[in-house]
């Protein structure tokens, strides 16, 4: 018992040391270079929506517009949208959240936009930030590359209990009075037969 107190307390003291000192005799970490050939790192990212409240099983929805403030065209792009866990508890599924996550684009030419229309449904109680990123699409994609990326939306989700939660009540209801007026009739018919 005491070793296991002893591990277990010295535990998140020695575990970012060993990181580190793996992580420092692994190498210097790649960097990523502002300059970039795909363009990537002229482009703004901006959302509709700053916050969102709502109740589990709404849905909302967001535009997203990506402009090129660079002097020349991007190549083909792929906007992502990505959801976070703000208070550390939230389950994010994001194939629960979203049936659709990833765009791939055409290239936007210089001082140009395209805006994407983004669809959200609140699954789980809690604080989540939903944001979109952009990268080059293959194989303009290169290793240390910039992402764009767009301003968190704060979506605060509050539980939603009701009577009906899904509209599952009537198939709840239904089918066990289905299934004993079906025996009923199986057994007045046994009787006058």
């Amino acid at each position: 018992m005491t070793r296991r107190l002893l591990l277990s307390s010295s535990l998140p003291v020695c575990l970012p040391a060993l990181l580190l000192l793996f992580g420092i005799a692994a190498g210097p970490p790649a960097v990523a270079h502002v300059a970039s050939p795909s363009n990537v790192g002229d482009l703004t990212v901006t959302v509709s929506k700053s916050e969102v409240s709502a109740l589990t099983g709404d849905v909302f929805t967001f535009t997203s517009e990506i402009t090129n403030d660079g002097s020349k065209g991007t190549p083909p792009l792929i906007a992502n949208l990505a959801f976070v866990a703000v208070d550390g508890e939230t389950y994010v599924d994001p194939e629960d959240w979203s049936p659709q996550r990833s765009l791939r684009l055409p290239p936007i030419a210089a001082g140009s936009s395209s805006t994407q229309t983004w669809t959200v449904k609140t699954v789980l109680n809690g604080d989540v930030a939903v944001y979109v990123a952009v990268l080059p699409a293959p194989p303009a994609l290169s290793a240390g590359e910039p992402l764009a990326v767009s301003p968190a939306i704060q979506v605060h989700v509050e539980e939603h209990r009701g009577l009906n939660p899904g509209g599952v009540l009537p198939t709840v209801l239904g089918v066990p009075l289905l299934l004993a007026l079906a025996f009923g009739g199986l057994r007045l018919v046994r009787r006058f037969a």
